[in-house]
């Protein structure tokens, strides 16, 4: 169903409440899911690691074939973000979108750095050496700037994410229609790409070159998901998976540095199902499918993904000694779970909403603080300019022209009095 047609093409800074939200798109949150729980299976069953000690091919010998491409669970991943982001900001004020957003990753990610940190903390090696201060500097999300190694390697798109919510901030700022979603979603890869090849090192920092097509492939599809397919928007789509194809093929030959080579062309293929996923969810009539399990699954998503590396490595290596591999894999997915399902349940679920409004109390406030400032400098020039001029410099006298003018006001009220 189209969302609000009537204002589509208003700025999402234009006054009068925000276009009404969609309904729960459950099959989104389940497909969400699904990509957090690929990686994970990436991360158990194909990827190198202290959790099992002769190698995980050796233990996977066959399941690894598959697995080992569950690592394209974070293209999946972003493709979802880009649909999911402009549906949250389109007709929202910038403090709200901040607010949501920073409700929406704090809570489960300190929780989760703390106990990632002091699992490592206190574990020796071969695990990964982490230091105190590091865990300190990963609680701001802003590690990677600051030169800081992230606590657990997964944080990584936590850092690309921040970068496409800034530039989704400012393009609140300038106003977000329909054409300029558009025109944005079809320039900023290409732009990104520019940036990469010339090595504009802060213009691609700022454009995430590598991730541009994913999310605006998925910024295209709320397009779609709002006013329904055209021949234009199935173009777009497609040139912006063209390309998403492309970056992510280049990607996957960092991956043998981590597991087992992967076939591009099965990598190209995983991206476009990945990308016809959402679509198939968001802009057919599965979107309108209603499943309590899968909104449950969804609200798992995040904190699963944030603990499930070293905590279930470290679950695997103490349970393989015990019960066989596959007890010991089934075992640790469980147990990652449930730890997923205790920090939503005790942190996520109590914190987000007064974290959400006390954000946006504190930027209402701090706009009203600036808003005032800026009157009172303004009133205050005001006044100086008038004294200015009806006094001569220096003296503080009247000057002639304030005299003359004082002098032909009294003889209008003269005037209007006798008559």
């Amino acid at each position: 169903m189209p969302l609000d047609q009537t204002r589509r093409d208003a700025p999402s800074s234009s006054p009068g409440p925000p276009p009404p939200r969609p309904s729960r798109l459950s099959l989104l949150d389940l497909l969400r899911f699904l990509a957090a729980f690929a990686v994970l299976l990436y991360h158990f069953t194909a990827r190198a690691s202290p959790a099992w000690s002769e190698g995980v091919t050796t233990v996977f010998p066959n399941v690894h074939q598959f697995t080992k491409y569950g690592y394209l669970g974070v293209e999946l991943f972003f493709f979802v973000s880009g649909f999911v982001i402009l549906m949250t900001a389109w007709g929202r004020d910038v403090p709200g979108y901040v607010a949501s957003r920073v409700a929406r990753l704090f809570p489960a990610y300190w929780v989760g750095v703390v106990l990632t940190g002091l699992l490592l903390v206190l574990l020796p090696a071969p695990w990964k050496d982490v230091s105190p201060r590091e865990v300190l500097v990963n609680l701001t999300m802003l590690q990677v700037p600051f030169g800081v190694r992230n606590v657990d390697g997964v944080y990584w798109t936590l850092w690309v994410e921040l970068r496409f919510y800034a530039l989704i901030a400012l393009f609140m700022v300038v106003g977000i229609t329909r054409a300029r979603v558009l025109a944005f979603a079809m320039a900023w890869p290409v732009v990104a790409a520019i940036a990469a090849r010339t090595q504009s090192g802060f213009l691609e920092l700022l454009l995430i070159s590598e991730w541009a097509p994913f999310f605006s492939a998925g910024m295209l599809l709320y397009v779609v998901h709002r006013e329904g397919w055209s021949l234009l928007l199935a173009g777009m789509c497609a040139v912006q998976v063209i390309f998403a194809m492309t970056t992510a093929g280049d990607a996957s030959t960092e991956i043998v540095k981590y597991a087992a080579e992967v076939d591009p062309t099965i990598v190209s293929l995983v991206v476009v199902v990945s990308f016809l996923a959402v679509a198939a969810v968001t802009t057919t009539r599965l979107r309108l499918v209603s499943w309590r399990a899968a909104v449950w699954f969804g609200a798992l998503t995040y904190p699963l993904y944030l603990v499930h590396e070293y905590w279930g490595w470290w679950a695997i290596s103490v349970l393989r000694s015990r019960v066989p591999d596959r007890l010991a894999l089934v075992m640790a997915m469980l147990f990652v779970l449930l730890l997923a399902w205790l920090i939503h349940r005790l942190v996520e679920r109590p914190l987000s909403g007064p974290l959400r409004r006390a954000v946006r109390a504190g930027l209402a406030s701090s706009r009203a603080a600036t808003e005032t400032s800026a009157t009172e400098t303004s009133a205050t020039e005001t006044s100086a300019t008038e004294t200015s001029a009806t006094e001569e410099p220096a003296t503080g006298r009247p000057t002639p022209a304030a005299v003359a003018a004082v002098g032909s006001r009294e003889d209008v009220l003269a005037t209007a009095t006798s008559e």
